[in-house]
């Protein structure tokens, strides 16, 4: 846990700190003082819009283009036009967005490219 440069407000020790969630937690481990408050830095607090496509990642393009179509719930062409031609699958979505995306797409074998740059992990820890 990283050290903060707020000593705690009941002892003065150096306080840590940890995400958990959504949460930013600082503890103090010498008298046992916390606090928890909403983390900044989560995804679901990124208001950048975000443009998604979607990119076969070592499978044929037939089973890109069918995986694709079931999964978003598209009809085929429609499926083959985002593939073969760059289509977004998503424009203007948040973070969180994404990385739902992100959840249903890689285990189909498909991978994402995000622009603007996507900073955030694309795991399964969210």
């Amino acid at each position: 846990m990283p050290i903060t440069d707020s000593p705690c407000p009941e002892c003065g020790h150096p306080q840590a700190t940890r995400t958990q969630g959504m949460s930013l937690i600082a503890e103090c481990a010498h008298c046992g003082w916390m606090v928890a408050t909403t983390n900044p830095n989560h995804p679901f607090h990124d208001r950048t819009p975000y443009t998604v496509r979607a990119r076969a990642q070592g499978i044929a393009r037939g089973t890109a283009i069918a995986r694709l179509s079931a999964t978003l719930g598209t009809g085929v062409p429609a499926a083959r036009a985002i593939l073969d031609q760059g289509l977004p699958v998503a424009e203007n979505v948040y973070a969180y967005e994404v990385i739902r995306l992100h959840k249903l797409l890689w285990p189909q074998g498909l991978s994402l490219q995000v622009t603007p740059e996507f900073t955030w992990e694309l795991d399964d820890s969210l």
